[in-house]
């Protein structure tokens, strides 16, 4: 005679038992996975800066100077010049990326370059933009994996393409630091005092104040007398962060972004291809505060305000006031990544002290910064 064996299943309770455990383990273990994700990428985007600290460093010692964030042309030079009316009376051609390029291994793409030709115009000439599809190309080791980019190119890819829009790159997350100035693309109202942009050449930056970069700069180890440890090189100005729209609220609110090979060092233009992929574009450099050059009066009733790190609020308020676009931020918590003098990096707290932080910004300030201030 055979006897029934009965096998007991899971209960309606014990299995919500068990599903509720899993529920709380995975809540426990996600923010630790997410946390350990975030470690992951924070060390690549350091690691990133140190191969950018070594290329400057291999550069320097090719050709006994760091490279200019900005190589810009003589004013009215080359002729004829534009009207004085226009924006590229004040215009440049090259970032330091452009030199760079051989030393983060991308020697055939500079190859590429007419580095004789003509300055950019693309914003008055559509038939001048030769370099657009090079600007486009994309770099990863330009890019800080936490940075969550909508897309990594800006910008149209036709050549002539739309007078609307007069940019196209690739975009980066790192800027070279221009130290407590900041330069204006265009003179102030005070014309007669501030003709043109000569006066905003780095040699012609007060030495206390200026950064390692800038207008055809041509820094040199000895010129960091501050200490290659405590002078910023370069420092993380992520895309993606801000959203930014003109004064007038008739422009579109969109993200920023800062191509590599974005030449225009003050200029702000909405670039896109339609109205879902529209981005603001500004150069890859950062200062900390805004103080203006000597003999180059402004009429802004804020000169002097400093750029924190990080700065708040991120959808910045419809607004002519640009300043929070020139600092240095980061999608990591509480933070960012430097790039140092003497090619060492640091994560540095988005609560240091402001004057602190200034201080390291600047080449030859003279300030004395300690280890426990970092």
């Amino acid at each position: 005679m055979f006897r029934s064996r009965h096998r007991r299943g899971f209960t309606l309770i014990e299995l919500l038992v068990v599903i509720a455990v899993i529920a709380v383990l995975v809540a426990l273990l996600l923010p630790a996975v997410q946390q350990a994700r975030e470690r992951a990428r924070s060390i690549q985007c350091m690691n990133n800066l140190k191969q950018l600290g070594l290329a400057l460093h291999n550069y320097e010692s090719t050709h006994s100077v760091f490279p200019p964030s900005f190589v810009r042309q003589e004013d009215l030079n080359p002729p004829p010049p534009p009207p004085l009316s226009d924006v590229l009376r004040y215009r440049s051609h090259w970032t330091g990326y452009h030199l760079l390029l051989p030393y983060i291994g991308q020697a055939g793409l500079h190859g590429q370059y007419d580095f004789e030709g003509t300055w950019l115009s693309s914003m008055s000439n559509s038939n001048d933009r030769d370099h657009w599809l090079l600007n486009r190309t994309v770099i990863d080791g330009l890019m800080c994996p936490s940075t969550p980019h909508k897309t990594n190119q800006v910008g149209e890819t036709g050549v002539p393409g739309s007078s609307l829009h007069w940019m196209s790159g690739a975009v980066t997350d790192y800027a070279f630091c221009h130290g407590m100035d900041i330069l204006k693309a265009l003179p102030g109202s005070a014309e007669a005092s501030c003709p043109g942009g000569l006066r905003h050449y780095w040699d012609s930056w007060p030495a206390s104040t200026r950064g390692a970069f800038g207008y055809n700069s041509t820094c040199r180890l000895s010129n960091l007398t501050d200490g290659g440890s405590h002078t910023f090189f370069m420092g993380e100005k992520a895309g993606a962060r801000l959203t930014f729209g003109a004064g007038t609220g008739t422009s579109p609110r969109a993200k920023v972004e800062y191509p590599w090979a974005m030449a225009a060092v003050l200029y702000f233009a909405a670039t896109g291809t339609s109205a879902g992929d529209t981005v603001w574009l500004a150069g890859p450099f950062a200062s900390t505060r805004d103080i203006r050059l000597p003999d180059c009066p402004d009429d802004s009733p804020s000169l002097g305000i400093p750029y924190p790190m990080n700065p708040q609020p991120v959808q910045v308020p419809v607004t002519g006031d640009e300043r929070s676009l020139y600092s240095f931020q980061s999608h990591h918590a509480q933070g960012a990544w430097f790039l140092m003098g003497d090619g060492g990096t640091k994560f540095i707290s988005e609560t240091i002290d402001q004057s602190v932080y200034e201080a390291l910004s600047t080449i030859a300030g003279n300030e004395t910064v300690s280890e426990a201030e970092l």
